[in-house]
């Protein structure tokens, strides 16, 4: 349930930012190319409010979308039991519209407010000088407010992470002992021990993988707050030096683009950084680059759950049985067997 709703918010992220990049690319393009601002020579000039319409409707989907991932996370990490009824499908669909719908709202000063300029070169925004509030407006609802949800959320999701790291090492030992001594007793002490090993073996390979799953989503985390953080933050002090505090700064043109681009880089890491941090995604993209090395991999993962399970097998038998435990030990090879075979399915099909 949780994969497939992190898939929908994923998907609607990527949707925004491939939008995102198509349409502001679109204006861009010229005008990287000629070097000055230029509207795009092959649209007609009454597609200029609608393209920067577009334009602001994609990059606040996808900060909204962004903001929503956090959340789910943030659900699903701290009150997990409350997760499959607050981070329900129907749940994050109703979420994902009103992304949307919020995102097009907001928006809607951009498609009234800008035009082509008089000399019609160049898509400007007539109501720049006035839009104070705007300005206000957008900066705390899609810059300052998301950081700070960001960095609230994301500290505590990193805290429990940690917290529930520590408790992973204080796991008792006894458990370990507890379930040696609650094994029925059909084989030598030899057999015993070797029970014993194999359990605090795979304890220990629980927590190892649970450990490294917990550090990549800490790593993935901070990851995204960083490039929110550098794409978003110089753009913001341009918008805010000049609306906010009347600072009459003039940069040369050429740092506006690459301040423009800065913001347009955050788009194109997102799915990125989403998809790289994924252990899933590592392997089948390794599968795909290298097929034979990947096939040997599998087929020498196959062979060792095959020797671990004729290895227990034959740890259950012994020659001290006594006549009484013959039938015992028949009950708990099957009972065995079958857990035995099933978790080797899940090993291989992994």
């Amino acid at each position: 349930m949780r994969r497939s709703v992190m898939n929908l918010l994923l998907l609607n992220l990527v949707i925004a930012d491939a939008l995102n990049l198509a349409t502001t690319s679109l204006e861009w393009t010229p005008t990287i190319a000629l070097g000055s601002p230029t509207w795009i020579p092959w649209l007609p000039y009454y597609l200029c409010p609608v393209v920067r319409y577009f334009e602001c409707v994609f990059l606040f989907t996808s900060i909204l979308t962004q903001l929503m991932v956090c959340i789910e996370r943030y659900i699903a990490i701290v009150f997990p039991i409350h997760a499959r009824r607050l981070c329900s499908r129907t749940n994050i669909l109703i979420a994902i519209f009103t992304i949307w719908l919020t995102a097009c709202l907001i928006a809607v000063p951009y498609v009234l407010h800008n035009k082509i300029s008089p000399d019609g070169t160049v898509c400007i925004n007539v109501r720049a000088s006035s839009e104070f509030w705007n300005k206000w407006f957008e900066f705390l609802t899609l810059y300052l407010l998301p950081c700070l949800a960001f960095l609230f959320l994301y500290s505590k999701i990193c805290a429990v992470l940690w917290a529930k790291n520590r408790q992973l090492y204080e796991v008792p030992e006894t458990k370990t002992s507890l379930s040696a001594r609650d094994e029925p007793r059909l084989s030598d002490p030899g057999s015993a021990a070797s029970r014993t090993s194999s359990t605090s073996a795979a304890l220990l390979g629980a927590r190892e993988e649970a450990l490294r799953t917990r550090r990549n989503v800490v790593k993935m985390l901070v990851a995204c707050v960083s490039v929110y953080f550098v794409c978003y933050s110089p753009i913001q002090a341009i918008f805010l030096s000049r609306g906010l505090f009347n600072v009459r700064i003039h940069p040369p043109y050429q740092f506006i683009l690459l301040m423009n681009a800065l913001a347009m880089l955050c788009s194109a890491c997102n799915p990125l950084l989403y998809t790289l941090f994924s252990r899933r995604f590592r392997t089948r993209i390794a599968a795909l680059l290298c097929p034979y090395s990947f096939a040997k991999k599998v087929s020498a993962v196959k062979a060792g759950a095959s020797s671990v399970m004729t290895t227990r097998r034959a740890s259950k038998l012994s020659p001290t049985m006594t006549n009484g435990g013959g039938l015992l030990l028949t009950q708990w090879n099957s009972i065995n067997s079958s857990s035995y075979c099933g978790a080797t399915h899940r090993l291989m099909s992994t």
